[in-house]
């Protein structure tokens, strides 16, 4: 049986968890967190078990490292004294390179793991990247796990792992923004709070359905509910030329380069 260890039950921690034990029952999860109450809650979601020490991870798999990366370093010296060295180290923290997680927790087995929440209802993304010289079965075994909850992308570099991170783990709160946005606006119109919400959710449910099954580009796709001089255009051209995409995509670099930030922070309590 398979076991994996989890430091840190967060969110995103939570999401992969979740995840993994809807298409892989089989697999044991051991949580911690310092209160355990969040450690509890995920580990009875599970079925899985909650550690009271960090000793207890000397003899999983995986070992999931899924704490904020403002914690990474107090952590690390909370992990000093263990051997990790036969473990595979799996990262979900942002902006801390594997460079960082091998020097500071003397492994050389990486993989940082970046989850997105819709994992959750196994229509997530994963994005993954390997430290060099990772065996080639351990990184195909945990990639295994993820694919019944998320579509898996193998990344080449730190640099491509860090960008994607912020599309497609941050892009779920882009799209709840926009989704609130039309909320509001039926809100306004007089439509009532639970039938506004439910409009918003189907419209772009059944949006992505609809670019999924279809053969034409995005661009040939907002042709077809466009016509000249009918309504719907005139709310893209308004959207075009008021910059909304770029401002979006501003937004989406903005986020990139806090993420640069962060790294650098990091980094130099690490050396």
């Amino acid at each position: 049986m398979m076991r994996i260890g989890v430091i840190g039950c967060g969110n995103m921690a939570s999401a992969v968890v979740i995840g993994i034990h809807k298409s892989n029952p089989e697999v044991e999860f051991l949580t911690y967190t310092p209160s355990q109450v969040r450690a509890k809650n995920l580990a009875q979601e599970v079925k899985g078990a909650v550690v009271s020490s960090l000793q207890d991870f000397e003899k999983v798999d995986y070992l999931m490292i899924a704490c904020k990366p403002q914690q990474f370093s107090s952590l690390a010296k909370e992990l000093e004294g263990l051997d990790l060295s036969k473990l595979t180290l799996v990262s979900i923290m942002a902006a801390v390179p594997i460079e960082k997680i091998q020097m500071a927790l003397k492994s050389k087995n990486v993989i940082r793991l970046m989850p997105s929440m819709p994992m959750q209802v196994e229509e997530g993304i994963s994005l993954l990247l390997a430290s060099d010289g990772l065996q080639k079965e351990k990184m195909a075994d945990f990639s295994e796990l993820l694919k019944g909850s998320s579509v898996i992308f193998e990344c080449k570099s730190e640099t491509e792992f860090n960008q994607l991170t912020v599309l497609t783990a941050s892009g779920p709160a882009y799209v709840y923004y926009l989704a609130e946005i039309f909320e509001k606006q039926l809100l306004d119109w007089g439509v009532d709070k639970d039938a506004a919400k439910q409009l918003a959710i189907q419209l772009f449910k059944g949006s992505s359905l609809f670019m999924e099954a279809s053969t034409l580009s995005l661009n040939d796709q907002i042709a077809q509910v466009t016509s000249k001089k009918g309504v719907t255009i005139e709310a893209i051209d308004l959207f075009r030329s008021s910059s909304i995409g770029q401002n979006i995509k501003t937004g989406v670099e903005r986020a990139f380069q806090r993420s640069l930030e962060i790294e650098k922070a990091i980094e130099s309590e690490i050396r």
